[in-house]
């Protein structure tokens, strides 16, 4: 039996709230970033009390379901809670060691892993990616994704050719952003993964369009996990 094939999803309605919270939140990031990193200290300050407040929401609506709270959920929660927590304290990390280029790099290439996934996987849609955990991401929108992230890694590389780095440190440069990207989708899938098992639609509602701390910045402390781990063991 042949799959058949999935018609591309075509509802934009969210599209302008959610343009209007980014671009919010672009603007607020840049600030912050730029002001150095005490100010980056404070915002993921926020973002940790934020989060571990909506950890207790989730925890708290899946308490009051029929089932209530098994200890699956508590393991799934735990889980979540120390990549949240590996998240922000990689994003301290990189602030420390790279100060805003690296900040600036990592964010950009979420952005354009999220921005190309979300309009090719509208626009193109087809096979599911993860059905029975992410109902709504494609292969599509993943590979545009992959896509997204390393035309900002060969923008960057090409610009690095002043700094005399070689042609093969460009290709790695791309691999790696790469493989950074797609770790940002498997954060965003590990998200929708909880929220199925809490049976909430978002973390919260503290961010139109997006949902909570939690949704939006999935993606980013997916990918300051993995920095954080990398820097263990390198």
């Amino acid at each position: 039996m042949t799959d058949t094939p999935v018609k591309p999803a075509r509802n934009w309605r969210d599209l302008g709230p959610r343009m209007v919270s980014a671009l919010v939140m672009l603007v607020v990031g840049v600030l912050v970033i730029l002001a150095g990193h005490t100010a980056f200290e404070m915002l993921l300050s926020v973002m940790a009390i934020i989060g571990c407040w909506e950890f207790y929401n989730m925890a708290r609506h899946k308490s009051h379901t029929d089932d209530g709270l098994v200890i699956k959920d508590f393991y799934a929660l735990a889980a979540y809670f120390v990549l949240f927590i590996l998240g922000l304290v990689g994003l301290w990390g990189l602030s420390i060691m790279t100060g805003p280029a690296g900040l600036f790099y990592i964010i950009a290439l979420v952005v354009a892993t999220d921005t190309m996934g979300y309009f090719v996987g509208r626009s193109v849609g087809g096979k599911k990616f993860w059905p029975s955990v992410s109902p709504k991401k494609t292969w599509s929108g993943v590979i545009g994704g992959w896509v997204g992230a390393a035309l900002v890694a060969t923008v960057v590389a090409v610009l690095m050719q002043g700094m005399h780095i070689g042609v093969l440190q460009g290709v790695m440069i791309v691999v790696f952003s790469v493989l950074l990207s797609f770790a940002s989708q498997l954060g965003d899938i590990a998200q929708s993964a909880l929220k199925r098992r809490m049976g909430v639609k978002d973390s919260s509602n503290i961010i139109p369009g997006h949902g909570g701390v939690l949704d939006r910045f999935d993606a980013l402390l997916a990918v300051g996990a993995v920095l954080f781990l990398l820097r263990l063991i390198m």
